[in-house]
């Protein structure tokens, strides 16, 4: 198709605005408080992966599948994509030629029940040629390459909108309307925006930036978005890396609040739990922009009340702050993305560094 698809931290609960309620209901509130300011502790599967031989490069990313059966592990190297048990046994690896240097993997389901993968191959490898870089690729969960949205290939890198065309693509979302959301612009990229787009035919329907698409601090403007997430209330959650903050959006781009909860580390991966009634969790994995391995991932809770104001009512007092500090792998190592089980009973972690494996944490959430 033409222009779009071408083809072969511990506090108070609630503000003191709550205070008189908490007064006349004191043991509620204490139950409440108690309940949000419990500590999880996750500690690290050492049993996982188990990959024997397996030629580890350059892990940039991991996904669990739809059903939550099967983790993908997209890594800068062959195989470029992974299928793994989440015991962390390989099941099979896509036989493709269609990637040169993945970034993110995510799934769409559409109304039909199809589903497929999608991959941001954010920049053509040195030593690539063709179609590679500055694109986002569509495959079946098996591999078979169906097309791209952007121009894929070393010097087609640009900012355009019709028809669209990126720079150093970072990330994939799709919300409850089945509309894409992407992050575009990585490290020395021409953009650092957040577009939406209708997958089928590759038209934007929305842009978010700062002027010229520059790096910007304000509401709604990015120096270098990472990683993009929705929930069920089709709230958009943006890791805004080198602004070490998460903003959450409204579908219209109305600007809901941010999590500066990070200090200078870079804020790299989102992820959510699957969010049952009163249970959504957001997981935020962060990291050293140096690549020395120190990082954290942070748990925060997310209402699952579509009307208010603020999603996260806690702000940055979340349900758990965990340290993580990665070996040094060949390349140096970062907290790169984090996937999450749908109950929040593990995470996982995709540690950019070379030769670095992948991690699972489990949660021992019993105190809560």
């Amino acid at each position: 198709m033409s222009a779009s698809v071408s083809h072969p931290a511990k506090g108070r609960l609630r503000t003191a605005a709550r205070t008189g309620a908490c007064l006349l209901f004191a043991f509620a509130c204490l139950a409440i408080s108690t309940r949000a300011d419990a500590q999880e502790t996750y500690s690290r599967d050492a049993n996982f992966p188990q990959l024997g031989g397996f030629n580890v490069e350059n892990i940039s990313w991991v996904t669990l599948s739809p059903a939550g059966d099967r983790l993908y592990m997209v890594q800068r190297g062959k195989p470029a994509i992974s299928i793994l048990t989440l015991d962390g046994r390989l099941v099979s690896s896509w036989s493709t030629d269609w990637l040169g240097e993945p970034h993110s993997l995510s799934f769409q389901k559409t109304a039909q029940g199809e589903i497929f993968a999608w991959v941001t191959d954010m920049a053509p490898p040195n030593t690539a040629g063709g179609a590679f870089g500055h694109c986002i690729k569509k495959f079946t969960p098996d591999g078979d390459y169906l097309g791209s949205i952007g121009v894929c290939g070393a010097n087609s890198q640009g900012s355009g909108l019709d028809p669209v065309q990126f720079d150093k693509v970072t990330d994939v979302a799709f919300d409850g309307n089945g509309v894409m959301w992407v992050t575009d612009g990585d490290v020395g990229g021409l953009n650092n925006r957040v577009l939406s787009l209708d997958p089928d035919t590759g038209k934007v329907l929305q842009v978010w930036s700062a002027p010229g698409n520059k790096a910007g601090a304000g509401a709604g403007q990015f120096n270098l978005p990472h990683a993009i997430t929705t929930d069920r209330c089709n709230r958009i959650f943006v890791a805004d890396a080198l602004n070490h903050r998460v903003q959450i959006f409204k579908q219209d781009g109305s600007f809901l609040q941010q999590l500066q909860c990070f200090g200078s580390l870079g804020v790299y991966g989102l992820a959510l739990t699957g969010g049952e009634a009163s249970s959504t969790r957001l997981f935020v994995s962060s990291s050293t922009t140096t690549f020395t391995g120190v990082g954290n991932v942070q748990i925060f809770p997310v209402s699952n009340d579509c009307t208010t104001a603020t999603p996260i009512e806690t702000g940055c007092q979340g349900a758990a702050d965990l340290p993580i500090s990665l070996p040094q792998g060949t390349s140096g190592s970062a907290l790169h993305n984090i996937e999450v089980a749908a109950g929040g009973e593990a995470f996982f972690i995709a540690p950019l560094g070379g030769d670095l494996l992948p991690q699972k944490w489990l949660g021992d959430q019993s105190g809560k």
